[in-house]
């Protein structure tokens, strides 16, 4: 009966704060995690967790979702779901878990458990369960209580206990108690009181605005295979002892290599050759199983399969280059941080695998550095792409680990340009030509563009285009992606397509007179209407830039332009100018915006300045019938 009181009074309390503040979708009462090592290739993580769960919003927090794989299993599981009056309406076991392969790839041993409440709101989940790992620790899981916007934390505890004198490293954005009592060191991290977070656009990223811990062992063991991690140099030694049997190709594999490379001049001849072959005859797929996150699958089998991961793939392309007498260099690296953590060398930190290849070349080349995506091969050979262009890196070598950063690009560098020439009548109808091009990670998303039906193009370019746009023609599409070796670090891959269309009401006519949009394309941008909650950040440099080129009908002519904006704030900068030459009218619109961390008070500059130039993009060009 107490229970009873006790469960009605806190939903009662919640359910009229939830209702003040109608911010939050969940809140966190409780949540404690622990794991105990037992011993360098053993453990047990365990876990408690209860949330109030208040909208249906909060997806992850009204369902249980636990990781396994082959080097841990669930051994234990129980929870019930409360309803707001108290009543537990569900009591639940480990059968009720539904598992499920993680990765539908193949070679993947990773899989969850879970499960999802459906129950009115709101309601009280609760569970336990513990997680046995018996083949190794490589790292202790992360905590991060809070996955989501609007979830907030009463009561949140992380503990990690070892071996006494166990050396072990942890980076965290919590305080840390040390306690050793003789036979543990026990470190123990707690986030009482969190206020939870608020999605907005060009937000930090959210690892920066949770609580968090990443924890590791600097001794290890993982899948019977010991190593250390107490510096990217322990980790290199490490990773390259994991590969060094994998360079395993066949003669029958090495002769072909030499075959292909027979006629090439220089290095990157050869590595474009071998690059193009690994394009046509291999596929993705993601290998997790067992030691296999960690080290590639052999050469020979990639060659005899077709298939292979990050690894695989970066390792498979390394051994046909060795056979070519072509030095490269495997590195991992993180796709989703730019930076290392600092003291903090664990390679569980990492997510991908690459190559490195350095340019032994004369001329422009001599000196430079391919870094070759090799899952993606339909990326330029020699673009960096966005997610690892500027991020620090460890190249594995046979001496260990080495700490490099992927070279980032100019800040001009990324941008949209349209060229658009509209010729007006004095109907208000027009003929329209564009000149797109793409630059840097604006091309990115645009790689396939030529492999698409003309019915996904003309809808691809449509999307962009304001007006009515008849009869849409792709005229042209051309692109820099095999120009590497004419630029070298320099080069910046791009890629340009003209079309045209009519469009009967261009312009609205009225009184003798014709209002003319500045701009076909789509122009303006969003702001956030309100108190901003986080600090600006935006990622990388880019531009937009629109040059447009009204010709005056005949019979009319220029009556009035819009005044031209120029307003700069910190994030970003806005300008157009208008102008007449001879019977046409020049309109340029630009747009920067600037790579950096502001305060979130930068943001009112910012939210006026994007007001006045979408005012401005929606005025018009004026002309005035001639007076006979």
């Amino acid at each position: 009966m107490k229970k009873f009181l006790l469960l009605a009074v806190l939903f009662l309390g919640l359910k009229v704060y939830s209702q003040e503040v109608h911010l939050y979708s969940a809140q966190i009462l409780e949540v404690k995690e622990k794991f105990d090592m037992k011993s360098v290739s053993s453990g047990t993580y365990s876990v408690y967790k209860r949330v109030f769960v208040i909208k249906e919003s909060a997806d992850l927090e009204r369902a249980v979702t636990i990781f396994t794989d082959g080097d841990r299993y669930l051994s234990s599981f129980s929870g019930t779901v409360t309803n707001s009056s108290g009543k537990v309406i569900k009591k639940l076991k480990k059968q009720d878990l539904e598992q499920r392969a993680l990765a539908q790839e193949l070679a993947d041993d990773s899989y969850i458990y879970y499960y999802q409440v459906e129950a009115p709101y709101p309601f009280i989940l609760e569970y336990e369960y513990e997680v046995t790992y018996r083949r190794g620790v490589l790292s202790f899981p992360a905590f991060i209580p809070v996955n989501a916007p609007d979830v907030i934390v009463s009561k949140g505890e992380y503990s990690v206990s070892v071996p006494s004198g166990t050396p072990i490293q942890y980076s965290s954005n919590l305080e840390v108690e040390i306690k050793k009592d003789g036979n543990a060191d026990i470190y123990t991290w707690r986030c009482d009181g969190y206020g939870g977070y608020t999605r907005e656009d060009y937000m930090p990223s959210q690892i920066e605005l949770v609580p968090n811990v990443f924890a590791a062992p600097k001794n290890f063991m993982f899948s019977k295979v010991a190593g250390q991690q107490g510096s990217w140099k322990d980790i290199g030694s490490w990773l390259y002892d994991l590969q060094k049997d994998t360079w395993d190709l066949s003669d029958q594999d090495k002769a072909k290599v030499l075959a292909m490379t027979s006629g090439c001049k220089n290095t990157f001849e050869k590595v474009k050759v071998l690059y193009d072959y690994l394009r046509q005859t291999t596929r993705y797929v993601s290998i997790q199983l067992g030691i296999g996150g960690y080290k590639p699958f052999p050469a020979s089998t990639v060659s005899r399969t077709g298939f292979g991961d990050c690894k695989a793939l970066s390792n498979y392309l390394k051994a046909m280059l060795e056979v070519a007498g072509v030095e490269s260099f495997y590195y991992i690296a993180n796709t989703r941080r730019a930076e290392l953590m600092p003291n903090y060398s664990s390679v569980g930190q990492m997510n991908h695998a690459m190559l490195a290849v350095p340019l032994s070349d004369g001329g422009i080349l001599k000196g430079d550095t391919l870094w070759v995506e090799c899952t993606n091969p339909a990326l330029p050979l020699g673009y960096r792409h966005e997610d690892i262009a500027g991020h620090q890196v460890v190249f594995i070598k046979e001496d260990g680990g080495q700490v490099v950063h992927c070279p980032i690009y100019p800040d001009s560098a990324s941008r949209m340009v349209n060229n658009v020439r509209v010729l007006m009548s004095s109907t208000g109808e027009a003929d329209i030509s564009v000149r797109h091009n793409r630059y840097l990670d604006f091309a990115e998303g645009w790689l396939s563009f030529k492999s698409l039906s003309l019915k996904e193009q003309t809808d691809k370019l449509s999307a962009d285009v304001i007006v009515a746009a008849n009869g849409l023609k792709i005229e042209g599409v051309s692109d820099n992606f095999e120009d590497y070796p004419k630029y070298g670090r320099n080069y910046i891959p791009g890629m340009s397509i003209s079309y045209s269309f009519k469009c009967r009401n261009y312009a609205e006519a009225s009184s003798g007179r014709l209002f003319v949009p500045i701009t076909c394309l789509r122009r303006g941008f969003s702001w956030q209407r309100g108190e901003r909650k986080n600090d600006v950040w935006i990622r990388t440099n880019r531009s937009y830039i629109d040059s447009v080129s009204v010709l005056v009908p005949p019979t009319y002519e220029l009556e009035g332009l819009p005044k031209s904006v120029n307003v700069d704030s910190r994030i970003a900068s806005f300008t157009s100018s208008f102008k007449q030459v001879n019977n046409e009218v020049k309109v340029v619109l630009c747009c920067s915006f600037k790579a950096g961390k502001y305060p979130k008070d930068s943001y009112k500059e910012y939210a006026e300045a994007v007001r006045r130039f979408n005012r401005m993009c929606d005025s018009k060009i004026v002309f005035r019938k001639k007076q006979d």
